[in-house]
Parts: C-alpha cells; sequence; structure tokens
C-alpha cells in the first residue's frame, strides 16, 4: 500500500531457495488481478524494455 504494485517486482531466489513458496505467494497475495499481473511479470517487462 505504501509504493504501489507498480513498483514492486516478484522474484526468487534460485537455486539458493525454492520456487514453490514464492508460486504459493503469487497464487494466495490478496492483490487484485492487475496488481498480481504487474508483480509478476508487468513491471519487470516494462522496466526492461522487454516486448509481449
Amino acid at each position: 500500500m505504501v509504493f504501489g504494485a507498480e513498483r514492486i517486482m516478484f522474484s526468487v531466489d534460485w537455486p539458493y531457495a525454492a520456487n514453490e513458496p514464492g508460486g504459493v505467494l503469487l497464487a494466495t497475495a490478496p492483490v487484485s488481478p492487475a496488481d498480481l499481473e504487474r508483480i509478476a511479470h508487468g513491471n519487470a517487462e516494462r522496466l526492461l524494455g522487454i516486448d509481449r
């Protein structure tokens, strides 16, 4: 709520940590579908200039 979903990027520290807890976090996060899309990949694509 402080920073806004447009300023958050999700990542995991693989191979040092398992990916499964990260998947559970994304699946259960109390955020809107639009914010989840931003956090999961949209913000990284925008920051890195990746066209989808």
